[in-house]
């Protein structure tokens, strides 16, 4: 069994050498996602937590989380990985094959995909009769203190058990329990769903998208309410977006502006855009690379106590 303190050691290494070692190319702190289907990098380490995180299907973790998901190898396999890729020495002597046959080098990340159509018919069928399970209520009404209609308003729905991407059940499926999100274009038709997990098991992923999702505006069909000169508040992430809407504004969620194309962008100039940003820095960054494109938007100051916007909402609310 791993100690407290060899897990640690593996946990500590340079996790932009770890993605190298697997076949996963770094360049200026970024890479192609494996995780769903990327076509510019949107997979971004932060060299002083040692993490790494996608600003588009929100995969996140460290280095032995970045092997384990990477691979679909279990949290010891990972670390026996590690331990042989990068020589180190253990507490405890460990079988690297443990008479199974693993692979001698993890695969390599295929990250020249063509992009796989989306079943949303499917997906239509998951969130047209829209209910709350248990974990979803309290995750958005006791948790998040999130207004009911806007709930209502944006359709979230949930599941209760694990439930297939698309109509294929040999496919991808979602975690369950979790959260459903639908994410909608401009004229409210459906584009994808989000799953947020809502269970114990750390192993799982936190969010999840149907392979063939791209970076979309959360909430875009919000646009075409507003009236002339009204303010419209950006967010970096749902949870962020139905906060601001709660307490009565009108909001968007951008989780990464650089990936957006510029056709995504346009129903959003010449608008009365408004941010508070995150305190750190992927907030920091989304508010200059949004001001690169968005010159005009006006930038307010979270208390500095706050994390995010969800949490002053919380503070407030209560």
């Amino acid at each position: 069994m791993l100690s407290k303190f060899d897990i640690q050691k593996l946990q500590d290494l340079p996790i932009e050498q770890v993605a190298e070692a697997l076949g996963i190319s770094v360049s200026h702190h970024k890479a192609i996602c494996p995780f769903h289907d990327d076509s510019r990098p949107s997979l971004t380490f932060n060299i002083r937590k040692n993490r790494y995180r996608c600003f588009v299907c929100n995969a996140s973790g460290g280095t032995i989380d970045l092997v384990a998901n990477s691979q679909g190898w279990k949290f010891y396999e990972s670390c026996k990985w590690l331990a042989k890729e990068f020589n180190v020495i253990l507490s405890v002597e460990l079988d690297y094959f443990e008479q199974r046959t693993l692979r001698q080098q993890p695969r390599k990340i295929k990250s020249e995909r063509p992009p796989l159509p989306i079943d949303v018919h499917h997906l239509k069928g998951l969130i047209e009769r829209p209910y709350l399970n248990e974990e979803a209520g309290r995750f958005l009404f006791d948790d998040r203190k999130i207004s009911p209609s806007v709930v209502r308003q944006l359709g979230l729905s949930s599941i209760s058990q694990p439930s297939p991407m698309s109509g294929n059940p040999n496919g991808t499926w979602f975690n369950a329990p979790s959260l459903l999100i639908p994410y909608r274009d401009i004229n409210g038709n459906l584009l994808s769903v989000q799953a947020r997990y809502l269970g114990s098991d750390k192993t799982k992923p936190r969010f999840q998208f149907p392979k063939g999702s791209q970076c979309h505006i959360f909430n875009l069909q919000m646009v075409k309410t507003l009236s002339e000169g009204e303010e419209l508040w950006i967010t970096e992430g749902v949870s962020d977006c139905l906060a601001v809407l709660s307490s009565g504004r009108k909001a968007v969620a951008i989780p990464s502006a650089t990936l957006l194309k510029p056709s995504d962008i346009e129903p959003l100039k010449q608008l009365n855009l408004h941010i508070a940003p995150d305190n750190d820095e992927p907030g920091t960054r989304l508010y200059l690379d949004l001001q690169k494109l968005l010159p005009d938007i006006h930038h307010h100051l979270l208390p500095s106590k706050y994390k995010d916007f969800g949490e002053y909402w919380k503070d407030v609310k209560c």
